[in-house]
């Protein structure tokens, strides 16, 4: 999972050094949303180099709150990754709950940036019509020898019409649903809000 995560950043980055997506300078597709992310994460983390490990660390937790998990939709997530137990939880758990995802994947995203090296990606074009709702976007990230890594980028238009990221496939595994399967798991041993407790304290 962790080798996965890293992977995922390098993608989002990559986007950066991607040429001709003269397009993507708006956000209204999900082409557009990478780009622009990355491009400016891309920026600011190379001025954070030459900082010490742990305070690079804390910089890197701020960038992402900042400027990629608006980009999750965060909500649909946490709904997914509770499962058969979204209809047992009240209002509060389920507030609660939603807050330390985003904390958990905030916290995930920032150790995997601490790995990138500016890793060579290519993308393929997705056909999207204009009335989907759905989008998924491969890159191949390329690394001297080492197989090729396929990595799928899904997408949802939300009621604002703007693109969010919701989940991620490398190599035919769904980020999301490996998770999920861990969560409801784990919540039907040790209830709703041991579970948040614990991806709160790995934040």
């Amino acid at each position: 999972m962790k080798r996965l995560m890293q992977l995922i950043l390098v993608t989002v980055l990559a986007f950066s050094s991607v040429p001709g997506f003269a397009a993507a300078g708006t956000q209204s597709n999900p082409y557009g949303l990478i780009k622009s992310v990355g491009d400016q994460l891309f920026v600011d983390i190379s001025k954070l180099n030459t900082l010490e490990e742990v305070q690079k660390k804390a910089q890197l937790k701020k960038l992402v709150r900042e400027q990629l998990m608006p980009h999750i939709d965060i909500k649909y997530v946490s709904f997914k990754l509770l499962g058969k137990h979204v209809r047992e939880i009240n209002r509060d758990q389920a507030v609660t709950f939603i807050d330390a995802v985003e904390q958990y994947l905030a916290n995930t995203y920032a150790n995997a940036l601490m790995s990138y090296k500016g890793q060579q990606v290519n993308f393929i074009e997705p056909v999207v019509s204009d009335d989907s709702k759905f989008a998924s976007v491969k890159s191949e990230i390329v690394e001297p020898n080492a197989p090729t890594i396929d990595i799928v980028f899904k997408f949802r238009k939300n009621k604002a019409g703007e693109w969010q990221v919701y989940d991620l496939v490398a190599e035919s595994i769904s980020l999301l649903s490996a998770k999920q399967k861990e969560i409801t798991a784990r919540i039907s041993e040790v209830g709703i809000e041991q579970v948040t407790k614990e991806l709160v304290a790995k934040s």
